[in-house]
């Protein structure tokens, strides 16, 4: 199966100023987009919430509802994000994340993965563009692991 998912998320967040990405700051977003899985494509619509522990080092979690598809899902993650702060505007980003899949009638899956891509902030609009890619631990996967996904977030600080 390949995944094709296409994400736009609208963060909301109270950083100060948001190009320094600083110790003690948070965010929460709301996830709006889509995914395609063989012939089942789906909507999803989620929450996310982070914390900055240190300059430039986002701990998160999120919620994520996919609807419209079968099986319907729900899935849970929690993940850790660096910012490398290359110049003021743009900041190379890594990460690492585990994800737990809540499948309709059947035995739920977990996975591990990671993301980077590349963010432009400019106060108060932020916005990155990357892939992630999630190894499944059962051979039940609903994905391929072998697909990665781009992902597409739009942000506003305030």
């Amino acid at each position: 199966m390949r995944l094709i998912l296409f994400t736009t998320f609208l963060l909301l967040s109270n950083l100060v100023h948001s190009a320094s990405l600083t110790a003690g700051s948070k965010s929460v977003g709301i996830k709006l987009g889509g995914a395609s899985i063989g012939p089942e494509n789906y909507s999803i619509a989620g929450v996310s919430i982070n914390y900055f522990a240190l300059d430039n080092l986002a701990i998160g979690a999120g919620y994520e509802y996919w609807f419209s598809g079968k099986p319907t899902l729900s899935k849970a993650t929690v993940d850790s994000t660096y910012y490398i702060p290359a110049s003021e505007q743009l900041k190379p980003y890594f990460g690492l994340l585990y994800s737990h899949y809540f499948v309709e009638d059947n035995a739920d899956i977990d996975a591990y993965g990671y993301r980077i891509g590349i963010a432009y902030i400019k106060s108060p609009v932020f916005f990155s563009a990357g892939i992630r890619q999630e190894k499944y631990t059962s051979d039940r996967a609903i994905f391929s692991n072998d697909d990665a996904t781009a992902e597409f977030m739009i942000g506003f600080s305030f």
